[in-house]
């Protein structure tokens, strides 16, 4: 019986070899040709790499990034139509594996946006996150997508399934926001709501409190919008340029314009370098024609921070608006000193 089986083996092995042989004999052609496709992708020769990919698929059919890497960079070289008929014949093979074939479709929702053809973006998008549930990337990219095409009642389940993955809670708290800021006008309730689920998910959101305060403005309800965007002076003191207009504005209209100052003199006590939060108040104090008052406080700031070009540039209009020449010119040539020190191509951040 033991005869037998080292019969069976060896005829097995007989068999098998040229198969073997060939498979090994195919990889070794084919790897050059991809690692050198690889290489001129990096170096950014599209043409040399084109043709390197094309080598490797012709000897190996299944060297599926190959594949995918020679249609994305046919779409980088205007070819749209071509790259995405490699990665739906791709697309259509029955052997890929889970990995590769998640690979084709992403592949594929890149084409079809560069083609702007959402519909069928959405539709691959919505075969990724069926095959994966925990691919969030795609969920989002999808999300935007049901936004963007209005496609409200979908995406309003999709954000759900996220919000349910607490590792998910901040990237849906950022897409509830989006939703709640496109949502149609026709149901303010909706897109309320929407801001709510967003600062459930993720009570720190400052773009969530930023919107939903534009949203209150845009329903009447000025002191709401007043309310939410003061809670951001107390969560981020520092990102206080994002809603001193819309406050001022608020303010203006609900009839409390003397309280921005009150507010402004207290969260500089919080951030006291921020230059534009000073210019700020030394405009509120100029529109109530206080000019004094203004000038003492753009001087005191430019005794502390005297490389502030944004703040000095005041100070030399506030001059000026005084007839205040002598002073103005001195203080544009301590600008002049400033910017003239800097090296060479530095960009000044702004205030």
């Amino acid at each position: 019986m033991s005869w037998l089986i080292v019969v069976i083996l060896a005829v097995l092995v007989v068999a098998v070899y040229p198969i073997v042989r060939d498979f090994l004999r195919k990889r070794r052609t084919a790897v050059p040709a991809y690692v050198e496709g690889l290489q001129a992708a990096l170096d950014g020769r599209p043409a040399d790499a084109i043709a390197r990919f094309r080598e490797a698929v012709g000897i190996d059919t299944d060297n599926v990034d190959a594949y995918i890497r020679l249609g994305d960079l046919f779409m980088q070289q205007g070819e749209t139509e071509r790259a995405i008929k490699i990665h739906e014949n791709l697309a259509l093979r029955r052997n890929l594996d889970k990995r590769d074939e998640k690979k084709v479709l992403q592949a594929l929702v890149r084409d079809y946006m560069k083609a702007d053809r959402k519909v069928k973006a959405i539709s691959i998008l919505e075969e990724l996150v069926h095959l994966d549930k925990t691919d969030a990337q795609s969920a989002e990219h999808l999300a935007e997508l049901y936004i963007e095409t209005g496609a409200w009642d979908k995406c309003e389940e999709l954000l759900k399934e996220l919000a349910r993955n607490h590792a998910h809670r901040q990237r849906a708290a950022r897409l509830y926001t989006e939703y709640g800021r496109a949502y149609p006008k026709n149901n303010p309730g909706a897109a309320l709501a929407a801001f709510e689920t967003a600062l459930k998910l993720d009570p720190g959101s400052i773009p969530a409190r930023l919107y939903m305060g534009d949203h209150q403005l845009s329903q009447g309800d000025t002191n709401a919008a007043i309310s939410v965007w003061n809670d951001i002076l107390e969560l981020a003191p520092d990102k206080n340029a994002l809603v001193r207009e819309r406050l001022e504005r608020a303010y203006f209209d609900a009839g409390k314009f003397e309280d921005i100052t009150t507010l402004y003199e207290k969260l500089l006590r919080k951030v006291p370098d921020d230059a534009g939060l000073v210019v700020a108040l030394a405009e509120i104090h100029q529109k109530k024609d206080d000019l004094p008052a203004a000038i003492r406080l753009l001087e005191r700031f430019a005794g502390r921070q005297k490389d502030n070009v944004f703040s000095r540039v005041a100070l030399a209009a506030m001059y000026l608006e005084k007839d205040e020449v002598a002073h103005a010119r001195a203080v544009i040539g301590e600008v002049l000193a400033v910017l003239q020190s800097e090296p060479a191509g530095s960009t000044r951040k702004g205030v």
